[in-house]
C-alpha cells in the first residue's frame, strides 16, 4: 500500500484534482497535502475553537477539489488557501464570534514558516512516515454511501437533494453526514 501512496505522492495538486471525481485516494492526498496549511489558518483562533475551525478548513479545501476549474490559469494552492480561508472565516461569522472570542499569536506564521522549511532527512522520513498513516487513515474511514454523500454534499447540495440523487431518505444522508464528520474530526485528532 505505500507504494500507492508515493505514486500519488509524484502527482501535481492538479493532476490529484482531476483525478479527485472518482478517486478516494488522491483526495486523501490532496488532504495530507494541505492539512498544515488548514491548521495554520484555524490556529489563529482560541484553542477552544480550534478543532471545529480545522474541520471547517477541511471542508473548505474539499469545495475547493470538487469546484476547482482548470481554465482559469490560477494554481490550485492559491484557489485551495483562499478557499480555506473564506470557509474558517465564513464559520466564525456564522456562528457571531465577537473579537474577544478570538485569538490570533503573532509567532504562528513564524512556526509555520519555519516548521515547512526543516529539511533535514530525518524530518523529512519523519514527516512522510506520519503522512503515510493520515494518508491511510482517511481512504479507510468512510464507506462508500458516506463518501458518496460527502461528495455532493461538497458541490452544494441541499440534503433532500441528495436524498433523491442517492435514492433515500434526507434522515440517511443527514445521518452519513453526521458520521462522516465524526470520522473526519477522528481522523485528524
Amino acid at each position: 500500500m505505500g507504494n500507492g501512496r508515493f505514486q500519488y505522492n509524484s502527482l501535481s495538486d492538479e493532476e490529484l484534482v482531476a483525478r479527485s471525481k472518482s478517486d478516494k485516494r488522491a483526495v486523501s492526498e490532496l488532504i495530507v497535502r494541505y492539512l498544515r496549511t488548514v491548521e495554520y489558518f484555524a490556529g489563529k483562533y482560541d484553542i477552544s475553537i480550534r478543532e471545529d475551525m480545522v474541520q471547517e478548513g477541511l471542508m473548505g479545501l474539499l469545495k475547493a477539489v470538487n469546484t476547482y476549474r482548470f481554465d482559469e490559469n490560477v494554481k490550485f494552492s492559491t484557489y485551495a488557501n483562499v478557499c480555506v480561508r473564506n470557509k474558517i472565516i465564513s464559520s466564525m461569522k456564522k456562528n457571531s464570534l465577537t473579537e474577544s472570542e478570538q485569538f490570533y499569536d503573532d509567532s504562528l506564521e513564524e512556526r509555520f514558516v519555519n516548521s515547512l522549511s526543516d529539511s533535514t532527512p530525518e524530518s523529512i522520513l519523519m514527516q512522510n512516515e506520519r503522512n503515510e498513516e493520515m494518508y491511510n487513515k482517511i481512504i479507510s474511514a468512510l464507506s462508500e454511501q458516506e463518501w458518496k454523500v460527502f461528495q455532493l454534499f461538497l458541490t452544494g447540495m441541499a440534503y433532500n437533494q441528495m436524498a433523491l440523487n442517492l435514492g433515500v431518505t434526507v434522515k440517511s444522508v443527514d445521518n452519513a453526514m453526521q458520521r462522516v464528520r465524526r470520522k473526519l474530526k477522528s481522523v485528524l485528532k
